[in-house]
């Protein structure tokens, strides 16, 4: 009967909106898989890698960070699974880096052992990920809204969402970090929904205690998943603990309401079996501090304000519009209003918290003390995602029926929305390095290799990061030589190359080359590369 009730919603809705939701959906699956393999596999898939097959970032040091020459394919061997290397070099990789649960980077170990590795199939999985939150969404909203054009319009937004296509291509464990919020919430909203039922007196049905236990069960793997993805899934569970705390009475006929206590059951349980990770996080606290020191850096407070507003327009169009920023944090401020003044208290409060618990969290600490937590867009998905169902809402209750002038402006809000939308997939398709592939770190990879791929004998040194070395040496031919060391006193230049380029060089490394009689320039004419600190220097012998 349900489905039934579904699909006769679904086929009272306008025709154009229909066949327009249809449309969009299947762009959104598109742009999810085209040129995956395009765009540059950054400093952080790098890392994704590096970890997965079971290499150590210590081990990497050792190997080629010694003064000594060596071959790219050397370094090329770090990203390339290793037959003798099992589940536990991989585990071992994992619990040195205690700041990132490792439930991601498993699975992406045991999709490469399925399918190999490349930058293609490496990214399919995160791309997977990404698909599968759009049923995962659709039954969250129909719970929230009981609205079968909520939960069409909502899936339609997400599909197309530029931000959430950049991390369907992106070997990272977001897309799975957003997919578990999904799927756990809208397994709680479905206990909880039931339990209501039974508390107002309608009949259960044979078999709904053991199907309740079973939904408590699902959700207990669900956010114990979410935890061992990401630390920051435990403010989902923290907000989703403050929802069941404001719609569940706390006593039911004089005992304790039975879905408060299996929820904090369920939670306390998921936290126990995560905690030998945070054992371990503490064990290894110096490591982690030094491996997450950029999020502590200082930034002017208008810095922080600037990227909240950057980030709301990149919800929606992609781009840094300058000033222009404010009307996507206008657009959404008004939906969730509007949500909040118009929506059942179920809905509202949900996305609400949802969307305060994550942002609240991050920004406050970043407004007291300084840090740009909350200039992190990938942290803060589930309340992307939250608004971007609050904008369902405003649309299927003012857009898909319009009556008044009121409603014709939002229907030309919605398309204006899923028009730049799609515009702004076409050309990140085409982009090579786009924001979310940090282009400060990443945008000389293309350039550079081109111009150290056309010489007969180049030697490059570099005294650089350690994974953004690793990352660029994979644009290289495998017999490109390489200078590596942590301190630039290591180096001394061999003989027999020429020419000789420096890579991201520290200024210690440059008066190293100078004092062996060699003119260092930047290389800024042939490369077409701007900014400051240039990555890409040559260093030229005076005796020539």
């Amino acid at each position: 009967m349900m489905n039934a009730r579904r699909f006769e919603g679904w086929k009272k809705l306008p025709v154009w909106f229909r066949y327009g939701v249809i449309l969009v959906i299947i762009l959104g699956i598109f742009f999810r898989f085209y040129n995956i393999d395009y765009k540059v596999y950054w400093i952080d898939e790098a890392n994704t890698s590096l970890r997965s097959l079971g290499y150590t970032r210590s081990e990497f040091i050792d190997a080629v960070f010694t003064g000594e020459v060596v071959r790219a394919e050397v370094l090329q061997q770090y990203q390339q699974p290793d037959p003798d290397r099992g589940w536990d070099d991989t585990m071992n990789a994992l619990m040195g880096t205690a700041e990132h649960t490792p439930l991601y980077f498993m699975l992406s170990r045991l999709w490469v052992d399925g399918v190999g590795h490349s930058v293609t199939t490496m990214r399919l999985l995160a791309a997977l990920f990404s698909l599968l939150m759009l049923p995962c969404l659709f039954w969250l909203c129909r719970l929230l809204f009981e609205s079968p054009a909520v939960a069409w319009i909502a899936v339609a937004l997400v599909s197309i969402s530029p931000l959430h296509i950049l991390y369907a291509q992106e070997a990272r464990p977001y897309s799975l970090f957003s997919l578990l919020f999904l799927l756990s919430s809208a397994l709680l909203l479905r206990i909880l929904q039931a339990g209501q039922a039974g508390h107002t007196g309608q009949t259960a049905q044979t078999g709904g205690h053991g199907r309740k236990r079973l939904g408590w069960l699902l959700y207990g793997v669900t956010i114990t998943a979410g935890l061992y993805t990401h630390l920051l899934f435990s403010l989902v569970v923290l907000a989703q603990g403050l929802y069941v705390g404001l719609t569940e009475p706390l006593r039911v006929k004089g005992r304790i309401n039975r879905s408060v206590l299996s929820y904090g059951m369920t939670a306390g349980i998921a936290f126990l079996l995560l905690s030998p990770w945070i054992v371990l996080l503490f064990n290894n606290l110096e490591t982690v501090r030094v491996s997450t020191v950029s999020l502590g850096q200082a930034i002017s407070m208008s810095r922080v304000i600037d990227s909240w507003f950057l980030n709301a327009s990149r919800i929606f169009v992609d781009r840094d519009l300058g000033s222009a920023n404010g009307i996507f944090v206008l657009l959404s401020g008004v939906s969730v209003g509007f949500l909040w003044r118009k929506a059942p208290k179920r809905a509202w409060l949900f996305i609400i918290l949802i969307i305060a618990t994550l942002f609240l969290t991050l920004a406050v600490p970043d407004l007291l003390w300084g840090g740009r937590r909350s200039t992190r867009i990938r942290y803060l998905l589930p309340a992307v995602l939250g608004i971007q169902m609050s904008l369902a809402f405003v649309f299927a209750t003012q857009a898909v029926w319009a009556r008044t002038w009121g409603q014709q402006v939002w229907r030309l809000i919605m398309v204006a929305v899923v028009s730049a939308n799609v515009f702004a997939n076409m050309s990140i398709s085409q982009s090579a390095v786009p924001w979310s592939k940090s282009p400060y770190r990443s945008a000389y990879f293309i350039p550079v290799s081109e111009v150290i791929n056309q010489a007969a004998n180049p030697l490059l040194i570099s005294d650089g990061p350690i994974v953004d070395t690793l990352a660029f040496a994979t644009w290289l031919r495998p017999d490109i030589a390489f200078q590596l060391a942590r301190d630039p006193d290591q180096i001394t230049i061999a003989d027999g190359f020429d020419p000789i380029y420096l890579l991201t060089p520290s200024d210690e490394l440059r008066d190293r080359v100078a004092a062996q009689g060699y003119t260092v320039t930047e290389f800024r004419e042939r490369s077409g590369l701007r900014g400051d600190p240039y990555p890409f220097w040559q260093a030229q012998s005076n005796g020539e």
